[in-house]
């Protein structure tokens, strides 16, 4: 019983040991992550070869002031006037927009010009929407397809 019971306590020791050892605080971030400045919310993702790619795009700024108020909660306040840029290929850029009052701006853009000559069902591209509101850069990726 006795020898039992001191298997128990080292095994006890050691792992309360290893659970307080493994839980040490980094100085810094591998990547330093910062919450996006915006929530960017996009719509339309599959358009025929022969129609223009259509996206609509929302750029809502989130008030957290009341989080803990369950009566209030966060607001959604529209951005207006941000300038957005719109890439594929993570550099080359293919359309700047400029929100309206509502936080809204749309994307019309030709398939050509997203470097589709031939644009054949089931191809994809690739888009970069990305902006910087109160200093603070975001991006957000969105794929349309040909269907």
């Amino acid at each position: 019983m006795q020898k039992s019971f001191n298997i128990y306590l080292i095994l006890a020791a050691f792992a309360t040991i290893v659970f307080t050892q493994s839980c040490v605080e980094a100085e810094d971030l591998a990547t330093p992550n910062v919450a996006s400045p915006v929530l960017v919310l996009l719509e339309g993702s599959s358009f025929s070869a022969a129609s223009p790619v259509t996206v609509g795009s929302r750029f809502l700024e989130l008030d957290k002031t009341n989080i803990l108020d369950y009566t209030k909660g966060i607001d959604s306040i529209p951005v207006p006037n941000l300038n957005i840029a719109v890439f594929i290929n993570n550099t080359n850029e293919v359309a700047k927009l400029v929100t309206d009052t509502g936080g809204s701006a749309e994307l019309v853009i030709s398939w050509a010009d997203l470097g589709l000559s031939e644009a054949t069902i089931g191809s994809s591209v690739r888009l970069e929407f990305s902006g910087t509101y109160k200093n603070v850069a975001f991006r957000k990726y969105h794929t349309v397809r040909v269907k």
